[in-house]
């Protein structure tokens, strides 16, 4: 389909285009804009084609020319003005338009778009990957954060009991860490010792660059060091580089004032003995704790807030966050998107006939197939009730849709189900909500889109459940 980009201040001139060019057989999609601003904006959007005005209030043709010859110069630009003045055809040519045509000939438009089109230059293998990149970076990032976040788990409780999520939560926070850069090396070894008998993991750094990169690198509790130097530079990194610094001061020569003004947290002597330095460490470790603790917390929180505990799938706080995103993005960029809701049959006789744990075992296996038969970092599932599953396909719709969730609904039923009692035949129904990318002018909302779904689902379990059922027409999507 023919992405047309249409520089025009009134609606009607866009669909007078589009359906001259739909009438020729030129299938696209156009959209509209009247300012530099929103042209630069849709240009981030790679079109196929530029059609424009000479003259648009908010943004001048020939600039807009300019534009594009600067940003995307293998982009056709053809002028559609009032009257096709000879020096502006003229101008046009010299300017690299494609095209110079009077709005009162628009039937030829679509010969002269066919002809642009033959006469485009190709995009090096460069530029091909540059566009890609730019367009992969607006497409959907929503399963490759769920990966991301599913990743981190995994790393989590990897030394863990790995049945339930909420482990995470009653883990011991993480030994804190000191960066240690001290000149001398006798004072160095001195506090080496002191350190690693309270407990605290220790890393040496050689110089002040490469403190400041290790800061740079991972966060650190504590950093001890006599350079007031590095006091300061560090205090410049981001927040929480370092946590609690602790400048030596040695020979007594620069003095506590000094020091926190430089940026440190504490101030000791060379002299690590005595009641007052192990009252130093003391507030220092347990500071260090407490910001360990605060990290870890801030994570788990992350992680309970993205992912299912049972499942492993996204959580239904998730989908309700994401899911308005992914409808968002493919209706701005004017891309398919399908919804399919799925849901175990039966289930409730599964926990009454053979126990909760056994249903447990059930939903994480179906998770997994619903999982294994999808596009990795495309395609992601969510858990948004008991046994209620919602899969969404970015840039699929249609007949596509159906079989995606034909497949799925194959792969639950082909085998048994391996649970603690043995194994057990599971099925499960779908229903299918597509939107789609030629909507012209429909902007359905994702409660929309999830209500049609759930209809289609229920449809599928009125008809004897084990099936897909689509959502009947664009009409199931308004609200």
């Amino acid at each position: 389909m023919l992405r047309v980009l249409i520089i025009e201040d009134e609606a009607s001139g866009v669909e007078l285009a589009r359906s001259t060019l739909e009438g020729a057989g030129l299938a696209c999609s156009c959209e509209r804009v009247a300012s530099e601003a929103a042209f630069r904006e849709a240009l981030g959007r790679s079109p196929d084609l530029i059609l424009s005005d000479a003259q648009v209030a908010g943004l001048d043709g020939w600039d807009a020319l300019a534009i594009v010859q600067a940003e995307c110069p293998g982009t056709p630009f053809i002028f559609i003005a009032a009257d096709a003045d000879p020096e502006a055809i003229q101008r046009a040519k010299q300017l690299g338009a494609a095209g110079f045509m009077a709005k009162a000939d628009i039937a030829a438009l679509a010969e002269i778009v066919r002809a642009a089109l033959r006469q485009r230059i190709p995009l090096t293998p460069l530029e091909q990957e540059r566009r890609k990149s730019e367009w992969n970076a607006d497409a959907s990032s929503t399963a490759v954060y769920l990966l991301e976040r599913q990743a981190v788990l995994d790393r989590v409780l990897e030394d863990e009991d790995r049945s339930a999520l909420s482990s995470i939560l009653r883990r011991h926070p993480p030994v804190p860490v000191a960066l240690l850069m001290i000149g001398n090396s006798s004072v160095r070894e001195r506090f080496v010792r002191l350190l690693e008998n309270a407990n605290i993991a220790i890393e040496c750094a050689t110089s002040t660059p490469d403190a400041l990169a290790r800061l740079e690198a991972t966060t650190h509790a504590l950093l001890f060091t006599e350079r007031l130097e590095l006091v300061q530079a560090a205090r410049q990194l981001h927040a929480g580089s370092a946590t609690h610094i602790v400048f030596i001061d040695v020979n007594g020569e620069v003095g506590a004032r000094t020091a926190l003004r430089m940026g440190a947290n504490d101030c000791v002597s060379t002299e690590t003995a005595g009641e007052e330095f192990w009252a130093h460490l003391t507030t220092a470790r347990r500071i260090a704790s407490l910001a360990a603790s605060l990290q870890l917390a801030l994570t788990d929180n992350r992680i309970l807030s993205t992912i299912d505990e049972l499942t492993r799938c996204g959580s239904r706080r998730f989908f309700d966050h994401e899911f308005p995103r992914e409808v968002e993005r493919a209706l701005r960029l004017r891309h398919s998107l399908a919804l399919v809701m799925c849901d175990i049959d039966h289930f409730k006789q599964v926990n009454d006939r053979h126990g909760h744990e056994v249903g447990d075992e059930v939903l994480k296996e179906f998770a997994e197939r619903l999982t294994q038969g999808l596009r990795v970092g495309e395609d992601w599932v969510a858990r948004v009730g008991g046994e209620e599953f919602a899969i969404v396909l970015p840039e699929v719709a249609g007949a596509a849709a159906c079989g995606v969730a034909e497949r799925l609904c194959e792969h639950v039923r082909e085998k048994p189900f391996v649970t603690a009692r043995g194994p057990l035949a599971v099925t499960a129904s779908f229903g299918v909500a597509c939107l789609e990318a030629t909507l012209a002018g429909q902007r359905p909302s994702p409660r929309a889109i999830f209500r049609a779904a759930d209809v289609a689902l229920y449809g599928s379990k009125r008809a004897g459940r084990n099936r897909v059922t689509a959502a009947r027409s664009i009409e199931d999507l308004e609200d």
